[in-house]
């Protein structure tokens, strides 16, 4: 066995602090703590959760007032101790005091998450880092509430989600993952019967609706006149197609299908529901009229993901005939930008060498993209990226941007033709 080198042993890592031996280790953890508060405050409930659940609870119960109390402004500075002081807390509860009495660390997290309010005006706007640890904190509740009665834990949810329905929009799911279904079932049913009105209420109502499974009762949420956008119908559909319902998912996108307006002409699809219509079809065994709306949509779009699902369905040679015929369509689009867009992502260096030669007089891309592209050809087709780059450094000296010109022309001049 390879014996470790010196310099591992030197590393700050468990084994080599380890082999310091406990009461050094103590010696340091006091010296730095001396310095370091919110390090005090973790190494005495440490050893009071050695003792037992009854000497760390009342330890927990103090920083959880002082936490309800405190009203200091936290300083950029201080904010990082502030939030490794806040998680500590959290880890402590969720898992140290679990482990000794899991309905006191319940009471606890119930506890700890009301303070989010108190500890979130302390702060200077809202601040991501002490908001995700709140959402962590959300997700430990869902995972002793598991443990629990369903409808005592379903109860106590719904309670909790009335007195702050809009906070609980956003922890919900982390809540409800770990819980079984019966908890959601019973929630939804206690959060239909109240008819909140406030406001984060029905975002609430749509996630117990999906972690119970319920479509119709997701469906609930929304007035009519919503259901016949797109959006809305995308949502719903999608949900209606995971439970296997794939009629009701294409009742719900027809009635959000493009009509025509005034002039009589049909208006472009929206691109998730085009997506979902597809789904649709494909579920509905109708693979020919989804492979029409593929085809469709690419040449509408230029979109690469429709052109790949409609080509990769494809069987013998019909696959590289349609690859050529999405290529033709790029090629000659009226947005040579565009155009060249898809040919450079797919990628067909060819095809997109052959556009710029071809239609030199419509090239217009950025700059950005003009250096992207043209970096990408050099080697295999120098012209074209030579070219490509003499057309962006032309259009951004026009604009007088002439920094931009400089640097596209002397990329263009390091490119041997």
């Amino acid at each position: 066995m390879k014996r470790p080198s010196v310099a591992s042993r030197k590393t700050l890592k468990r084994e080599n602090l380890a082999g310091l031996g406990a009461d050094r280790l103590a010696d340091i953890l006091l010296g730095v703590a001396d310095t370091r508060p919110d390090l005090k405050r973790r190494l005495r409930m440490e050893v009071a959760a050695e003792q037992g659940a009854e000497h760390l609870v009342p330890q927990v119960d103090k920083r959880l007032a002082t936490l309800e109390t405190s009203r200091g402004q936290v300083t950029w500075r201080q904010k990082p101790a502030v939030i490794r002081d806040l998680d500590a807390l959290r880890g402590l509860i969720a898992e140290r005091l679990a482990g000794l009495d899991r309905s006191a660390a319940l009471e606890r997290l119930w506890q700890f998450l009301e303070t989010s309010t108190p500890v979130a005006r302390r702060f200077h706007g809202r601040d991501d880092a002490m908001a995700a640890v709140y959402l962590h904190a959300a997700g430990d509740l869902g995972r002793l509430l598991a443990a629990h009665d369903p409808r005592m834990a379903a109860d106590r949810l719904v309670e909790a989600i009335a007195a702050r329905p809009q906070t609980w929009a956003d922890w919900l799911p982390a809540t409800l993952e770990p819980v079984p279904r019966a908890v959601a079932l019973i929630a939804l049913e206690l959060g239909r019967a109240r008819q909140e009105r406030a406001a984060g209420w029905l975002t609430v109502m749509r996630h117990l609706a999906d972690a119970a499974g319920d479509v119709e009762a997701f469906r609930e949420t929304y007035p009519a006149e919503a259901l016949a956008t797109p959006a809305i119908s995308v949502e719903l559909a999608r949900r209606y197609m995971a439970a296997g319902q794939v009629e009701a998912a294409g009742d719900v996108l027809r009635r959000a299908a493009p009509t025509p307006g005034r002039t009589g002409r049909l208006p472009a699809p929206d691109f998730d529901w085009e997506t979902a219509w597809i789904d649709y079809l494909e579920r509905a065994g109708d693979t020919e009229a989804a492979q029409a709306v593929r085809w469709a949509s690419f040449e509408r779009t230029l979109d690469a993901s429709r052109a790949r699902d409609f080509t990769t369905r494809l069987t013998g040679f019909d696959d590289v005939e349609a690859e050529g015929r999405a290529f033709a369509h790029a090629a000659e689009h009226a947005d040579f930008q565009r155009g060249l867009q898809f040919l450079m992502a797919w990628p067909a260096l060819p095809e997109a060498s052959r556009m710029i030669q071809a239609r030199e007089a419509d090239i217009k891309v950025d700059a950005s993209e003009a250096e992207l592209w043209a970096a990408k050809l050099r080697r295999r087709y120098p012209a074209a990226a030579h070219l490509l780059l003499r057309r962006a450094a032309a259009a951004a000296f026009r604009r007088r941007d002439f920094k931009v010109c400089d640097r596209l022309t002397q990329e263009a001049e390091t490119i041997i033709l």
